[in-house]
C-alpha cells in the first residue's frame, strides 16, 4: 500500500510543489487524483470523499497561518486529514506493569493470525516481558504445530490439545497454565471464522467471556478489500474489539479498505504487518503513517528503530558515507544492521525527501540477494572493499571466479552499490529541518 497509494498520493502532491501557488483549479485536480488513488486502494467510497473534499474545501478557504506558503499549507492539511481518517491518534499496546496481561487475536480464516500471534509475541517479548502463547484453533488441521514450530525459533512456550475439540476449555487451562507459572503476558490465538459462521463466532464470544482477555485484536488481511469493513463489523457486534492488526501491507493495493475497517469497528489500528519475517510488525502511528505515505518522512521512527538497535555509526563513518564515499565493507554492514529492522524499502520510507517515491526494483535487496554479495565480497581485496581501487573488468572477471558466481552477478552488486550511494546522497538532501541523527556532529546535515 505504502508503494501503489504512496506513489498516487505523491504523485498528485508534487505537481502543486512543482508549479505556483495552487488555484482553484489545482485544487480540483489534486482532489481528483487524491480520490482516484483512495479508491484504487479499496478505500469505502464515503470515506475517500469525505477526506478529499475537506481537503478541498480547507485548501480554498483555511486562513493562512503567518509565514506558511499556500503550497506548504496545503500539504499540511493533507496530512492532517489522512491521519484524521485513520484514526488521529497514536494507540501503543498497553501492557500491565504489575499483573499478567491476556491478549486474545480474533479474524478470518486466511487472514494470517497464527503468524501474527508469533509476531507479536517476539515483539513482547524485545520489550523485556515473560511471554507464552495458547492456541485454542482446532478447527484449522496443523495450526498447533505451525504456531509451535514458529514460537519455538523465538523461544515462547506454546499451550494446545490438537485432540480436543472444546476450545473454550483448552483456552481456559492454557492461560491457567500460564498464569500459575508467572507469566507477564499471555496470547491467546483463536480459530479462524468467517461473519456467516454463526457457531464460531459464539465459540469467539464464549472463550472471551471465560478467560476475560485485556484486549481483544482483530487481524485484518491486507488483501481483503472492502469486504474488510463487514467482517471488522460482524467481528465487533460479537465481541467486545479493542484494537486491528492490519496484516500483508507488503505491496497490496487493497490496503485502504482494511485500514478503513478500523472505523466500522469503531477501534483504532494498533500494528501493521508488512512482510512474512517474524520481525515484520510496526506500531501503527498515523502522523507517522501518513508522512512516510505522502514523502514527508518519518524520523522519529527511523530513529526510534535506531536507537533500539544500536545502530550507531562513528563519527568517521557518518561523515564518510553523507559525503557519499561507501565503501563495499560498510555497505554491508549497514545493510546487515538495517535488515533486522525488516525492509529496506521500509526503513528509506520513513527518511524525508524519499518517502513513497522508492522504486520497488530500485534496491534488489532481498535476504539472499545479500548472502550472494556477501560470497562475492568474499573474494575482493582489502583494497577493494574500502572502494580504494575500482573494479575493472579483470578484477570482476578474478572476484567471480574467487567467488563461484557469474560476472553479472559481481556487476549486480556494483550497481547496488552505486544505488545505496545514490540513495544516501538523497537523504542528506532530504534532511532540511534540524533533526540530528545519532552519531553525527551537529550541524552536518
Amino acid at each position: 500500500m505504502l508503494g501503489k497509494l504512496g506513489s498516487a498520493l505523491n504523485n498528485a502532491i508534487s505537481k502543486i510543489l512543482r508549479g505556483g501557488p495552487p488555484d482553484k483549479e489545482v485544487i480540483l485536480e489534486l482532489k481528483n487524483a487524491m480520490l482516484k488513488a483512495l479508491l484504487e486502494a479499496d478505500v469505502q467510497f464515503d470515506l475517500a470523499a469525505n477526506v478529499v473534499n475537506e481537503v478541498e474545501r480547507k485548501s480554498l478557504d483555511k486562513e493562512l497561518a503567518k509565514g506558511l506558503s499556500r503550497k506548504n499549507s496545503v500539504l499540511s492539511i493533507i496530512h492532517e486529514e489522512l491521519t484524521k481518517f485513520l484514526g488521529s491518534k497514536f494507540y501503543p499496546l498497553i501492557l500491565h506493569p504489575d499483573k499478567p496481561t491476556i491478549i486474545e487475536l480474533v479474524g478470518i480464516q486466511g487472514s494470517g493470525k497464527t503468524t501474527t500471534v508469533a509476531k507479536l509475541a517476539k515483539y513482547i517479548k524485545k520489550r523485556g516481558k515473560k511471554v507464552a502463547v495458547v492456541t485454542a484453533d482446532n478447527f484449522r488441521p496443523g495450526a498447533y504445530e505451525q504456531l509451535k514450530q514458529l514460537c519455538d525459533t523465538i523461544e515462547v512456550p506454546v499451550y494446545g490439545d490438537p485432540e480436543n475439540k472444546n476450545a473454550v476449555k483448552i483456552a481456559s487451562d492454557g492461560v491457567q497454565k500460564f498464569l500459575n507459572e508467572k507469566y507477564n503476558v499471555i496470547i491467546l490465538d483463536t480459530a479462524g471464522r468467517h461473519k456467516e459462521e454463526k457457531s464460531l463466532l459464539k465459540e469467539m464470544k464464549d472463550i472471551g467471556n471465560k478467560i476475560k482477555p485485556d484486549e481483544i485484536i482483530l487481524v485484518i488481511d491486507g488483501n481483503l478489500g472492502q469486504a474488510a469493513y463487514d467482517q471488522a463489523l460482524a467481528f465487533a457486534q460479537t465481541t467486545k474489539l479493542g484494537s486491528v492488526i492490519v496484516t500483508k501491507m507488503d505491496g497490496s493495493a487493497k490496503g485502504g479498505g482494511s485500514l478503513s475497517a478500523a472505523s466500522a469497528a469503531k477501534v483504532p489500528i494498533k500494528f501493521i504487518c508488512d512482510g512474512e519475517d517474524i520481525d515484520s510488525i510496526e506500531e501503527f502511528n498515523p502522523t507517522s503513517f501518513v508522512g512516510r505515505l505522502i514523502g514527508v518522512g518519518d524520523l522519529e521512527g527511523l530513529l526510534k528503530e535506531v536507537r533500539e538497535l544500536e545502530i550507531l555509526p562513528s563519527k568517521d563513518e557518518a561523515m564518510s558515507m553523507l559525503s557519499g564515499k561507501i565503501s563495499y565493507r560498510q555497505m554491508m554492514e549497514m545493510l546487515d544492521s538495517f535488515s533486522s529492522m525488516g525492509s529496506m524499502k521500509k526503513m528509506l520510507s520513513m527518511v524525508p525527501g524519499l518517502g513513497a517515491n522508492i522504486d520497488e526494483d530500485m534496491l534488489n535487496l532481498s535476504k539472499d540477494n545479500m548472502k550472494r554479495f556477501k560470497v562475492i565480497m568474499s573474494s575482493m581485496t582489502g583494497n577493494e572493499l574500502d572502494g580504494k581501487v575500482k573494479l575493472s573488468s579483470s578484477r570482476i572477471q578474478r572476484v567471480a571466479q574467487g567467488s563461484g558466481r557469474t560476472t553479472a552477478e559481481v556487476k549486480e552488486l556494483i550497481n547496488q552499490h552505486k544505488t545505496v550511494t545514490s540513495l544516501v546522497k538523497r537523504m542528506k538532501k532530504g534532511r532540511r529541518g534540524g533533526l540530528q541523527i545519532p552519531g553525527l556532529p551537529p550541524g552536518l546535515m
